[in-house]
C-alpha cells in the first residue's frame, strides 16, 4: 500500500485526495491546507487516522510514501520539498512554480537522498514528455513539441477574469496565470529543459489553428530540425485539452509502414494525445516515483520564462508576480528576471506595455530567500 500526503487542497487537490480514496494500492495518511473550511470539506475523503493540518510540515510525521505538492506557493513549498526528500520522501510536483523556479535544485536533492522528484503526469508538461518519450522509442526525432492553449489574453488580471475563475473553482490569480500565458510558459520551459529544446523565435510563435493537425503547415518544421527540437504552441484547435508533437524520419522502411499506417507520406509525422486529464493522471506519477521513475525533471536551465509589462509601469511600483496586475511570462533564452521571483521586487525605471523586464531594472534585498536559492542553483549549470 503506498501512503501519500497531499498538500494543496486547491481545485486539484481536492481531485487528487477524491480520487486516491478509492484507489486500491494507495492511501490518504495525510492532508494540508491553510484553509480550514476546505480541510473540513475533504474529510468525508479521508480515513479516520489521516493527519488533518493547517501546517504543511505536519505532514512529515505521517511518513508518506509520496508526498504530493499543490499548492502554487514557490518558497514555502520548496522548504517543505526540501524537507520531505531529506526524509526520503518521494515528491510529485503539481505545483508548476516551484517546479520551475526551483526544480532543477530540487532534483539534485532528490538523487542525493535516493528518492524520486517529478512533475505530474497529468498536466500539459507530463502528458506531453510522456508522448516524447513513446515517439522516440519508435526511433522518431523529435522536431517540435506542442501545447493547445484556448485562450489568450497577456492583459487578463484578478478583475477581469474573476466570474471565469468562479466558474472553473479555481482562485483568481490561478486563473489570470492560465488566461495570460504564465502558465503556458511554464510547461514549455519545463518541458524544454527536460530536454533541451530550443525556440523557433522567443516568446513562442503561437498560430492560431481550427484543427490541430494543422500544425504541421504552420511551423518551420526545417530549421526547428535544425535546431535540434524546439517546444511551441496553437491556440483554439480542436480536440480541446489536447498535446502533440511534430516527428522526423526519412528512413525508406518508415516511410512505407507510416504511409500504410495512415500518418502521412512524410518526413515529417504528426503525434497527438487528445487529452490531458489532470488530477486523474496523478496515481500515475505516483506509482512511478515510487518506483524511482521520474516523469519530469529538468536537467539544465536552457529557456527560461521572462518577465514583460502588462502595462505602462513607473519606478518604484513593487510588482505583483504571477497571476497579478504587473507582469506575463513569456518563454526565451536563460538569463533573464524569471517571473518566478518578479513578485515583490520593486522597479527602478519606467517600462512601456509588453516591454522586458531584466535584472537590471528591478531591486530586492539581498538576503531574500528566494534569491539565496536561486543562486544555489545558478551554480548547478555554471
Amino acid at each position: 500500500m503506498i501512503r501519500v500526503a497531499v498538500v494543496g487542497i486547491g481545485a486539484m487537490g481536492q481531485g487528487i485526495v477524491r480520487l486516491l480514496s478509492r484507489a486500491r494500492d494507495m492511501k490518504i495518511v495525510g492532508v494540508a491546507d491553510t484553509n480550514p473550511l476546505v480541510l473540513e470539506s475533504i474529510k468525508p475523503y479521508t480515513p479516520h487516522d489521516a493527519i488533518v493540518t493547517t501546517n504543511s510540515f505536519d505532514l512529515l510525521a505521517s511518513r508518506p510514501d509520496v508526498l504530493v505538492e499543490a499548492t502554487g506557493t514557490i518558497m514555502e513549498a520548496f522548504s517543505l520539498i526540501s524537507q520531505a526528500l531529506e526524509l526520503k520522501i518521494h515528491v510529485v510536483l503539481m505545483n508548476s512554480e516551484v517546479d520551475q523556479a526551483f526544480g532543477r535544485l530540487l532534483a539534485e536533492k532528490a538523487k542525493k537522498n535516493g528518492v524520486t522528484l517529478t512533475s505530474d503526469a497529468g498536466d500539459q508538461h507530463g502528458v506531453l514528455v510522456r508522448l516524447i518519450n513513446e515517439v522516440r522509442m519508435m526511433n522518431f526525432d523529435i522536431v517540435l513539441a506542442g501545447n493547445n492553449k484556448g485562450f489568450l489574453n497577456r492583459y487578463a488580471t484578478v478583475e477581469s477574469i474573476i466570474a471565469e475563475a468562479s466558474k472553473r473553482h479555481l482562485s483568481p490569480r490561478q486563473c489570470v496565470a492560465y488566461t495570460d500565458g504564465t502558465k503556458l510558459a511554464i510547461e514549455m520551459a519545463l518541458v524544454a529543459n527536460a530536454n533541451g529544446f530550443g525556440l523557433l523565435q522567443p516568446g513562442m510563435a503561437g498560430p492560431r489553428a481550427t484543427r490541430l493537425e494543422e500544425s504541421m503547415k504552420l511551423f518551420d518544421l526545417r530549421r526547428a530540425r535544425e535546431l535540434g527540437g524546439v517546444v511551441d504552441y496553437v491556440i483554439g484547435a480542436n480536440p480541446g485539452g489536447s498535446v502533440f508533437l511534430i516527428g522526423y524520419s526519412d528512413d525508406p522502411t518508415d516511410k512505407f509502414y507510416m504511409d500504410y499506417y495512415k500518418m502521412g507520406d512524410g518526413p515529417f509525422y504528426f503525434f497527438m494525445r487528445p487529452y490531458h486529464l489532470c488530477h486523474f493522471e496523478t496515481p500515475f506519477a505516483i506509482r512511478e516515483a515510487v518506483d524511482h521513475k521520474a516523469i519530469l525533471t529538468q536537467k539544465r536551465r536552457v529557456l527560461e520564462v521572462g518577465c514583460r509589462a502588462k502595462s505602462d509601469l513607473s519606478p518604484g511600483v513593487k510588482l505583483e508576480g504571477i497571476g497579478g496586475r504587473h507582469v506575463y511570462g513569456v518563454l526565451e533564452e536563460a538569463g533573464g528576471l524569471p517571473v518566478v521571483l518578479a513578485g515583490g521586487t520593486v522597479l527602478k525605471r519606467p517600462k512601456r506595455k509588453d516591454e522586458s523586464i531584466t535584472w537590471e531594472d528591478v531591486s530586492y534585498p539581498k538576503d531574500d530567500s528566494r534569491f539565496v536559492v536561486w543562486e544555489e542553483q545558478h551554480k548547478l549549470d555554471s
